[in-house]
């Protein structure tokens, strides 16, 4: 890898730099691949923000499948179905991660 003259130059070229003080040698490579790449701002592939809330695509709640229920987690922790029985966001978010639809009384 070093034995290529090219690298080496490089290499002698960052460290001058570094050395300097002017600008750190991975600032001067990144800028050259940028370059070379032709890497563009995330505007052009993405939009603005304006553009994007222009379009209204909203939020998606469902994930892309379901997590599969793990092996050998056959009971949850009592902290945890106590949190379930009391708080029902905790309870609606522990059953939207399986595909079942989880309750406290099927894990314990």
């Amino acid at each position: 890898f070093l034995s290529n003259p090219l690298v080496y130059v490089f290499l002698r070229i960052c460290l001058f730099l570094e050395a300097t003080g002017i600008a750190s040698g991975a600032w001067v490579l990144a800028a050259v691949h940028k370059r070379v790449a032709g890497f563009q701002r995330d505007e052009v592939y993405i939009g603005t923000a304006e553009e994007r809330e222009a379009k209204d695509l909203g939020d998606q709640k469902e994930e892309a499948h379901p997590l599969a229920k793990l092996p050998g987690f056959t009971t949850m922790p009592e902290a945890l179905a106590k949190l379930m029985s009391q708080d029902p966001s905790v309870k609606e978010f522990v059953r939207s991660m399986s595909a079942n639809n989880i309750d406290v009384g099927d894990l314990k």
